[in-house]
């Protein structure tokens, strides 16, 4: 990629930017590192781990990636064979540590972050090094007693010594012969050794070797003969601790060495996952998103924003360039916004190609470029005799030689520093071998005839910077479709032009004979910012619109869901009111019977069964739900799932037969009508399948055993109104145990039975058909009752 465009173009700062966020010198060196890319497979890579970074700073609350050390220079130092000092090994175990920490974290995230996940799963495997280091040093990065044997034995002994030498001296101090020789009553170091301060004047008199003197020389520091083999003797065992240390030191960076490998990769991996966090830091702080990369050459960037200028300043714009014109020639006001909107789609442009996300709203797009070119801002140079113009030809010439269709040209003022109407020529000429290369490019001029050449020119596209006439400032919005002046004039008198200078200067543009088409592109421009007002305002009121109508809809479907809910509850108490008052119902009747003489037997067996009858006709409302499609009959196959009405449930079609179907519901076979079918919605076949494969795989699901629910009853020599509260209770265990079809055995006889029999079955909703069994099984003794 162009450097000297990166550099025009701010690229470095926003470099800067990510390093002032890196939390470590590897992700530091990464961000300084970073460039613009024109592979498409790196470019994907880098911009989702930028994603995934976003997501994970969004959602999870302590990540453990930051602060990692730096180590390199100590695993060379350990591949050299080179001892590590104490710092140097606590920096790579506890690097170490962090590098499990990563991978624990990652681990179970894989699914929601599988490329920082991927990176983290490289991370070596450092226990036994973690562990090895762990028992030298303690939480405060001491050597520990006993890292080695060795060294527990030489603590041990220098623990004694010390507390020899202090007892040896304290006597000393205790000796009342000796008291006046003392400066002070206390013990001290020099040198290492355990020394007691004695007067000057008293030198000659203690007996000890002189190590140290007071700044005032009233005082020397002295080791008294009677300690001396003492202290030899502690230093002699502190000594052999310094050495038995560095051994350790020596094996811990043999077990480090041996992992040079490992230990290198996993740093730099970690860097990088440190520097896609970074990313991501820097995409939340300046609100970016990720445009979508797109094969074709067309750049829609809405609500592009200049990363560099400060969030209460930068005005958003949205930049489209491409498609039916590949050259955007932009004119307006001086200080209007001009060379910033150019600025803004080359770094953007950079910032993306390095994997950065940009400051633009969601629905923008970007193409790869294999270079862009940047020619903006006086870069004269006095040194090689260069003029403004001299300068900026330079640049043209050499992007000229060195442009492709696959690249992006950005130049500002084309043709300007000279004669005008030579480089308004020039300029066009220019223009024409850029359409011709089929480059991308974005112009900005302030030459008329550059405007009329782009209104003229297929390919080529007219925008222009707003400026205020009421307040005679730029709005720094930008407008493609059409041209704008330069608002010299405003300009000037806002800045303070004397008054007679520009009434000659107003004399003379309106003598000049492009002065019309100066004041038409200024009324034009005036009509298309109100209708781009109208529009905006049009688009938030439907915006807002949309977001009414979406509320309306959830709380629609809220309190459709909710009505569904009462309604389900209510017909469920209805049915168990109903269930507990036929079974209150059978109680007194039971109890009736028991009470009654035989006199009254056929006229209260008649009362009886009138008020059972009564009790079986009670209906429960059906409660109005969603109205349901139709079943096509003619398209019902078997195996095909349906709503059954009346049991207020979906089952699957077993058979066919005319206007009868055999269903299976909830495990019950039952014959239904064609009428009493319907279409099931698509959620509750959803909830259906879930239920199934829950019941299938719940390893608490066992099925109800024959043994435990009868499947046929025998009611031979009972009366109809003693027959029919077992019946009742013999169909309610059957139903609820799934059984269907079952049997009653009534006997031949009268028939009577029988009769009272089906009477009673014709009463029960949830008894779909009866019928008398085949002449082996019972024939008219017995009826099969089906669910």
């Amino acid at each position: 990629m162009n450097k000297r465009s990166m550099r025009i173009l701010g690229f470095s700062q926003i470099r800067d930017m990510l390093v002032r966020l890196a939390p470590s010198r590897l992700s530091k060196e990464a961000a300084r590192a970073l460039k613009p890319d024109t592979d498409e497979d790196t470019v994907v890579k880098s911009l989702t781990d930028t994603e995934e970074a976003v997501v994970c700073l969004e959602k999870e609350g302590q990540i453990p990636l930051g602060g990692i050390t730096d180590i390199r220079p100590f695993l060379e130092k350990a591949k050299r064979e080179v001892t590590l000092s104490a710092d140097e090994c606590i920096a790579v175990w506890e690097n170490a540590q962090r590098y499990g920490q990563i991978q624990d974290f990652f681990a179970p995230k894989e699914a929601e972050y599988p490329q920082l996940s991927q990176r983290a799963e490289t991370l070596g495997d450092f226990s036994l090094l973690v562990q090895r280091v762990g028992a030298v040093f303690d939480e405060n990065h001491q050597v520990r007693d006993n890292a080695s044997v060795e060294l527990a034995r030489l603590r041990t002994r220098i623990a004694e010594l010390e507390r020899r030498t202090k007892r040896y001296i304290q006597q000393i101090l205790a000796d009342k012969s000796y008291q006046k020789y003392f400066q002070d009553t206390l013990v001290t170091v020099r040198n290492n050794r355990s020394v007691i301060p004695v007067k000057q004047e008293y030198r000659h008199a203690f007996p000890g070797i002189v190590h140290d003197m007071s700044a005032s020389g009233a005082t020397l520091y002295v080791e008294p003969l009677a300690v001396v083999d003492a202290n030899n003797d502690l230093q002699t065992a502190k000594l052999a601790e310094e050495k038995e240390i560095e051994r350790i030191y020596r094996r811990l960076t043999a077990l480090i060495a041996g992992q040079y490998e490992d230990l290198y990769k996993s740093t730099m991996t970690t860097g990088e996952l440190e520097f896609a966090l970074t990313k991501g830091r820097l995409a939340l702080q300046m609100k970016a998103t990720r445009p979508q990369l797109t094969s074709e050459r067309i750049i829609k960037l809405y609500d592009a924003r200049h990363p560099l200028i400060k969030a209460d300043k930068v005005v958003a714009n949205t930049i489209i360039l491409g498609g039916d014109y590949s050259i955007l020639l932009i004119t307006g006001s001086n200080t209007g916004g001009k060379t910033v909107s150019m600025k803004t789609l080359g770094l953007l442009v950079l910032m993306y190609q390095s994997g950065l996300f940009i400051p633009v709203s969601d629905g923008s797009q970007l193409p790869l470029f294999g270079d862009v070119f940047a020619d903006i801002g006086d870069e004269q140079d006095i040194a090689q005799n260069l003029s403004t113009f001299s300068s900026h030809m330079k640049q043209i010439v050499y992007i000229l030689k060195h442009a492709s269709a696959c690249d992006l040209i950005l130049t500002d003022e084309l043709g300007s520093g000279t004669d005008p109407g030579e480089g308004g020529a020039l300029a066009i000429a220019i223009l024409d071998e850029f359409r011709r290369k089929g480059s991308l490019a974005m112009v900005t001029t302030h030459y008329n005839d550059l405007k009329n050449y782009a209104y003229r020119t297929e390919g080529v596209e007219n925008g222009h910077v707003e400026f205020d006439t009421e307040t005679l400032r730029p709005t720094y919005k930008l407008r493609i479709g059409s041209a704008g002046s330069s608002h010299a004039l405003a300009i000037s008198e806002r800045l303070g032009m004397p008054e007679a200078v520009l009434e000659e200067a107003h004399r003379l543009r309106n003598e000049a004979q492009d002065a019309d088409v100066e004041a038409v592109l200024t009324r034009l421009n005036t009509q298309l910012r109100k209708i781009d007002e109208e529009r905006e305002l049009l688009a938030t009121r439907l915006k807002e619109a949309k977001a009414h109508e979406e509320a309306l809809r959830k709380e629609k479907e809220k309190v459709t869901a909710k009505r569904q809910d009462i309604v389900d509850a209510s017909r469920r108490e209805a049915n168990e009111l109903k269930r507990k008052l036929r079974l209150e119902a059978e109680q007194i009747i039971r109890e009736l019977k028991r009470q009654s003489s035989d006199a009254l037997d056929r006229e209260k067996a008649k009362a009886i069964d009138q008020a059972r009858r009564a009790i079986q006709q009670i209906s429960v409302p059906e409660l109005s739900g969603p109205k349901r499609d139709p079943v096509d009959v003619k398209r019902l196959k078997q195996g095909q799932s349906v709503f059954v009405n009346s049991l207020n449930s979906i089952g699957t079609v077993d058979d066919i037969r005319g206007k009868k179907l055999t269903v299976s519901v909830r495990g019950m076979t039952i014959r239904v009508d064609v009428s009493d079918i319907s279409a099931p919605y698509a959620d509750e076949l959803s909830r259906q399948k879930v239920a199934e494969k829950r019941e299938n795989t719940s390893s608490t699901y066992r099925p109800a055993r024959t043994g435990q629910v009868a499947t046929e009853l025998n009611v031979i020599g009972k009366r109809g109104n003693e027959a029919i509260p077992d019946i009742s209770r013999f169909l309610d265990q059957a139903l609820a145990a799934g059984f269907s079809p079952v049997r009653i055995i009534h006997g031949k006889g009268s028939g009577a039975l029988r009769k009272q029999v089906h009477e009673y079955l014709d009463t029960l909703p949830f008894v779909t058909s009866y019928t008398l069994d085949d002449a082996r099984n019972g024939g008219d003794g017995v009826t099969l009752v089906y669910f």
